[in-house]
């Protein structure tokens, strides 16, 4: 019965990551700075920085040193991003995307304009600005059409380009956006970042690249898959502040085609980094928060005997939105379960508790990092979804 408990555990992390419910809100995905045409630049290094918030928002800033080995020259390039799911179609082909904010690019510190365009197919072979007045979006498709031809489908993306002058030798671009994060019924965000686009420069790969995440202030718990560095070397560090990490895998371990290895990350107030020489992405970054609540009545219970909790793991994130149990029902029968539902948003922040049971039961948990400075008088700071579980009233939140 453990072993079963603990793959269901994992089972529900890895459909967070691996599978996108029809009840979710898609908006963007991150992604990198491409050359339109065809270039002998070659990346360097890059940076990755990914700030998480607790207001819906991911920061992105990136900082690139390209190399330019000929002469002075110019390239045009580009940034691409999908589109949002919507029940309507652009007026204006040069409209932004509406989920980006605060796109700003410096080159050689200063920074360059730049123009906005929908594009057909993106830039996967250049710059193909989409005419709006021969598409029109069909409600039952979910997508733009062709005004001639209904199965003719308009796939696109909002494309932000500009033209950047490469000096010989080193050239250094600090791309810097935000977007509002996609969410779904497992999770209370995802985040995509493309990573293969970079293999388009001239050398097919980053010499030095550094992913960095960082939870200024606040608590996070997620997980993030491990597909983007197939075969690299990849060294972890934990930069500041306080986080675990670990490796897991979900799936048959014994078919590689059916298994997936994903990172397991939990921080506070830190800075978590990924580094990798001679990088050749092999697919697109996802973190996803883990924050489906899974309690077992067999596993998470209250016994009249000892009058202790006794469980496996408990995932929580700071903006758990439901309690699941094995058999769907809300463990509302025992009262140790409910306390320790509603004292998670002072576990995440490792508050150290004084309840025996409450004391046992976290330390238990993977995930649980004791914070002996943290005082819930002056430091409460929840979410709103956060008060609601204090509240004991997490499953009526609608945010």
């Amino acid at each position: 019965m453990k072993k079963k408990f603990v793959t269901m555990m994992v089972m529900v992390m890895a459909t967070a990551l691996w599978a996108i419910a029809n009840d979710s809100e898609y908006y963007s995905v991150g992604n990198q700075l491409v050359p339109v045409q065809s270039t002998q630049i070659s990346v360097m290094k890059e940076i990755l920085t990914v700030n998480l918030t607790n207001d819906g928002v991911t920061h992105f800033d990136v900082y690139y040193e390209f190399r330019n080995d000929g002469p002075a020259t110019d390239i045009l390039m580009g940034f691409e991003a999908m589109p949002p799911k919507v029940s309507c179609f652009e007026t204006r082909a040069d409209a932004p995307h509406p989920s980006i904010t605060d796109f700003q690019v410096k080159m050689n510190g200063t920074s360059l304009p730049y123009k906005n365009a929908l594009s057909e197919n993106g830039l996967q072979d250049g710059l193909h600005p989409v005419d709006i007045d021969q598409w029109v979006y069909n409600q039952d498709l979910e997508t733009p059409v062709h005004i001639s031809d209904a199965s003719r489908y308009l796939q696109y993306a909002y494309v932000y380009y500009f033209n950047a002058h490469f000096r010989p030798g080193i050239n250094v671009v600090h791309h810097t956006y935000a977007y509002k994060e996609s969410n779904g019924v497992n999770q209370t965000f995802w985040i995509d970042y493309k990573l293969t686009p970079a293999n388009r420069w001239a050398n097919k790969r980053i010499d030095d690249f550094t992913l960095r995440i960082t939870s200024n202030g606040i608590s996070k718990h997620f997980a993030m898959n491990k597909a983007p560095f197939i075969g690299a070397k990849v060294e972890t560090n934990v930069r500041y502040g306080t986080a675990k990490m670990r490796e897991l895998t979900w799936g048959d371990i014994d078919d590689e085609s059916a298994r997936h290895n994903y990172y397991e990350v939990t921080m506070r107030d830190a800075v978590v980094e990924w580094h990798i020489t001679n990088f050749q992405p092999q697919a697109e970054l996802l973190l996803s928060s883990v924050d489906m609540m899974v309690i077992n009545h067999q596993f998470l219970n209250y016994q009249s005997t000892t009058g202790e909790a006794f469980g496996e793991s408990v995932y929580y994130d700071g903006g758990v939105n439901f309690v699941l149990t094995t058999d769907g029902k809300l463990t509302g029968n025992h009262a140790l379960n409910q306390r320790i539902v509603r004292n998670l948003p002072y576990a995440a922040r490792g508050y150290q508790f004084k309840n025996p049971q409450l004391k046992k039961f976290f330390n238990s948990q993977w995930w649980y990092m004791p914070n002996p400075n943290y005082n819930p008088e002056v430091e409460r700071l929840f979410t709103p979804r956060e008060r609601q579980i204090v509240k004991g009233t997490f499953n009526d939140f609608v945010p």
